[in-house]
């Protein structure tokens, strides 16, 4: 016995009707409307601007004392392990240290500032005067030369 098959009615495409163009100005942007985000962002801008540029400025004066801090204890921690004496000088916004007959090595910094100081490290690494003073900004800071030794024990 044969199976009749039954067709399945397959809907008409559906009519989209008759194809339109896009009127004149109609999806796009007016000129007022444009100039109206741009004074939007720029009043953003002027008042997020320096917020931002003075955060970066007190970001990269942490960054350098840090990196003047690590330098200076780790130059008292050399001095103890090559067995060599160490002189650093610090005026303005150059930090200059000699080990031994070595040529002397300078550092630059941008945001930290000097005194004119004077300190010999001696070959066991102990720094006279113990303490070196730096400002930043307004704010004084010390670093202790010889607080690597209190990080042994």
């Amino acid at each position: 016995m044969a199976v009749a098959r039954t067709r399945h009615p397959v809907a008409p495409p559906r009519s989209r009707g008759p194809a339109r163009r896009p009127r004149r100005g109609e999806g796009a942007f007016t000129l007022v409307e444009l100039l109206i985000v741009f004074v939007i962002l720029g009043l953003l801008l002027g008042l997020v601007g320096p917020i931002a540029v003075e955060r970066m400025d007190r970001a990269r004066a942490q960054e350098e004392w840090l990196i003047a801090r690590r330098t200076l204890t780790g130059l008292a921690f050399r001095a103890y392990a090559d067995g060599r004496a160490i002189s650093i000088e610090a005026d303005g916004a150059r930090l200059r240290w000699r080990t031994g007959a070595d040529a002397p090595r300078t550092r630059d910094f941008a945001h930290l500032f000097f005194p004119p100081q004077r300190v010999v490290i001696n070959s066991h690494g102990i720094a006279a005067p113990a303490r070196l003073t730096v400002r930043q900004g307004p704010r004084e800071r010390v670093v202790e030369l010889n607080g690597w030794l209190d990080e042994r024990s």
